[in-house]
């Protein structure tokens, strides 16, 4: 093996080190600097579903349904732009006393919700969103909602 084959190897070598650290620098950054949108204060949950003929706005009372969507409503926000439509007729808001949140569920029933109509989005797994999907529905909030 020449020298020139022994120095190409280790600059690749070292390409993707150089790869694999930077990339899990990136991760760790978005996870440390990042602030978790939560529900976990909540004390309340209200529902708004003004589509086509609904026109529903209900507060939960069920203890059960406000654990889960608190369980549920819970992520790291990240800036996109989905193709998933949003709107704030749509909304669950999750109050206590001054503070609230809320999240518009994407009409089309992928597993994003815009957070507090600021233009940053959480994701929730397919199995979260149907479980999501189950709740709203005991409320008459069906999905998906596309006109």
């Amino acid at each position: 093996m020449s020298s020139n084959d022994s120095g190409m190897k280790k600059a690749i070598i070292w390409a993707l080190l150089s790869l694999v650290a930077f990339s899990a620098i990136s991760i760790c950054r978005v996870r440390l600097f990042a602030m978790e949108t939560s529900s976990d204060f909540a004390a309340e949950a209200f529902l708004e579903f003004h589509y086509a003929d609904n026109d529903i706005s209900v507060t939960i009372k069920d203890e059960g349904d406000i654990l889960a969507l608190k369980r549920l409503l819970n992520g790291y926000p990240f800036g996109d732009s989905p193709a998933c439509g949003f709107t704030t007729d749509i909304s669950i808001t999750m109050a206590s006393g001054n503070k609230s949140i809320f999240f518009c569920p994407a009409c089309d029933g992928c597993p994003l919700l815009l957070v507090d109509g600021s233009g940053k989005y959480i994701e929730i797994s397919n199995e979260a969103r149907a479980e999501l999907n189950d709740v709203l529905e005991k409320y008459g909030m069906t999905f998906p909602c596309v006109g």
